[in-house]
């Protein structure tokens, strides 16, 4: 089964004043999850299809997990029907990017920090979710931008699934101008499989 990459511009800001409070709480007592999500409907999305949730959010979901209740509530910092992520090419333009050599963790810019609350890592699909916070996201692009060229004539080793130059510099490409509009929108991003 392949692994397709999603990315989110995403209200970093929000996450941590708001949502990661709750999300620790939770972890307590997964009550008060329920409670923000049933108090805040308008304001969430299913993680799945993107539609508003209903007084009905429940039957939805099955068994409703920790990470289920994380999958929810993070909807109130993106939007699910905006996906931006590089599918397939994640894993080529990963790592041309760790080949540049120019980021102290190479994989940061595809794939984000992991997020862990109190010693539970946030991951509701359990394939991996990281975020980039949005005072981050200028440094980052203005890197990727600045070893355009460089990339462009990477050779990444050992990749999950074939490419050529030109699909992942296409790909590279979508990339940056991702970053560019969590930057205009002054927010980060959210990265996902």
């Amino acid at each position: 089964m392949s692994m397709e990459h999603k990315a989110f511009v995403f209200d970093t800001e929000k996450f941590h004043a708001e949502i990661e409070p709750v999300m620790k709480d939770s972890i307590k007592n997964a009550e008060v999850a329920h409670r923000y999500i049933c108090e805040h409907l308008d304001e969430l999305q299913s993680p799945y299809t993107g539609d508003e949730l209903g007084e009905d959010w429940e039957e939805e979901f099955g068994e409703l997990t920790l990470q289920t209740y994380f999958d929810i509530l993070l909807t109130t910092c993106y939007d699910v029907e905006d996906d931006r992520g590089l599918g397939e090419m994640w894993d080529a333009v990963n790592e041309v990017i760790k080949s540049l050599d120019v980021f102290e963790y190479g994989e940061v810019p595809v794939l984000g920090y992991q997020v862990e609350i109190n010693s539970v890592i946030v991951d509701p699909g359990m394939e991996g979710l990281g975020i980039i916070d949005g005072d981050e996201v200028a440094e980052i692009l203005e890197r990727l931008k600045e070893n355009r060229d460089e990339a462009e004539s990477a050779e990444p080793e050992d990749l999950l699934y074939e490419a050529e130059p030109e699909e992942w510099m296409e790909a590279y490409d979508d990339l940056c101008s991702l970053y560019e509009d969590a930057l205009s929108q002054k927010k980060g991003l959210l990265l996902t499989f």
